[in-house]
């Protein structure tokens, strides 16, 4: 078991270091496959699909910028990969990012969503490039 939680957390942190330097566009599950050093059908076995492993990379995003606050001084290397992420996904692939935002937080999505919009609306200009 102790594997499989070994398995699991390597796809997903492969996934999260691809997708915040990829977006959800330019990333492949075999270059996440690769990175974690699996098989794509692992992927599968975990996430399901490469939407699920997405929405699990982007709620773990989410939870380091709401567990802080939407923090403030945003010119911090913790802060400046995960808010490209956010920013190039919400401009990019608003259509997907918006229906997982709608998918995370089912009851309050849309002032999520706007939290979101609107700390990187101020903090774009801060955030030191990844």
């Amino acid at each position: 078991e102790n594997n499989e939680l070994n398995t699991e957390s390597k796809i997903l942190e492969a996934a999260t270091n691809t997708f915040l330097l990829f977006g959800y566009h330019g990333s492949t599950l075999h270059r996440i496959a690769d990175k974690a050093g699996v098989n794509t059908a692992a992927i599968h076995y975990y996430f399901r699909s490469k939407e699920r492993l997405y929405l699990k990379v982007v709620e773990n995003v989410l939870e380091l910028f709401l567990n802080d606050g939407f923090p403030k001084i945003t010119n911090s290397k913790r802060f400046a990969e995960p808010g490209w992420f956010l920013f190039t996904e919400l401009y990019n692939n608003k259509e997907l990012f918006e229906k997982t935002i709608k998918e995370l937080y089912p009851v309050d999505w849309d002032r999520n969503l706007t939290d979101i919009k609107n700390w990187l609306d101020n903090t774009t200009s801060q955030l030191p490039n990844p």
